[in-house]
């Protein structure tokens, strides 16, 4: 931490002694040097860092969740991941929901006939669900193909036509994988 901050302040005391040559060629305004402590000061640990938060632009406010393994494991990442985000523990922050649009093996663990199995995963998506958090979405076709009904999932569950278009759609709509 030494290393940075006192690489911080010799690029900065570099960068105001290149500014005072400067101002004597030209009419610049000078600057105030006296609040630079001087880099013996940082070293002997005299001088304490004030923190300053990043600035958040350029950081999406709108997130969906990018499922690559279609895992009980990967969904409960996500899910928690989602929460912190939500409560602003996370790099990013949100105030708006985080999508989740299901597109394979996962929608199995949320059907009826798995809740015994799943009851932690799934109490915690609906726990989400109810304090608009998450907002999951399935896809349809692939439901269909499996023989799997919108009533066989809990109800905070929502049918899309496609997930690949509804991924798309929500990427337009300035929607951020995280």
């Amino acid at each position: 931490m030494r290393i940075v901050l006192t690489a911080l302040l010799a690029s900065y005391s570099l960068s105001s002694l290149a500014n005072e040559g400067l101002q004597e060629t030209t009419s610049a305004p000078a600057i105030d040097n006296s609040v630079v402590a001087p880099v013996e000061a940082v070293q002997e640990g005299d001088v304490t860092a004030e923190v300053i938060p990043a600035s958040t632009e350029g950081i999406p406010a709108l997130f969906q969740a990018r499922i690559q393994e279609h895992s009980a494991d990967e969904m409960l990442a996500l899910l928690q991941r989602a929460e912190k985000i939500a409560s602003g523990q996370d790099v990013y922050r949100t105030r708006e929901p985080v999508m989740l649009v299901l597109s394979g093996d996962e929608i199995e663990l949320f059907k009826r006939d798995n809740y015994r199995d799943n009851k932690a995963l799934v109490d915690l998506a609906a726990r989400l669900d109810a304090f608009n958090i998450i907002d999951v979405k399935v896809c349809r076709h692939w439901t269909g193909q499996r023989g799997i009904e919108l009533t066989d999932l809990p109800p905070f569950i929502e049918g899309v036509s496609s997930a690949d278009q509804e991924s798309k759609r929500l990427e337009s709509a300035g929607y951020a994988y995280f």
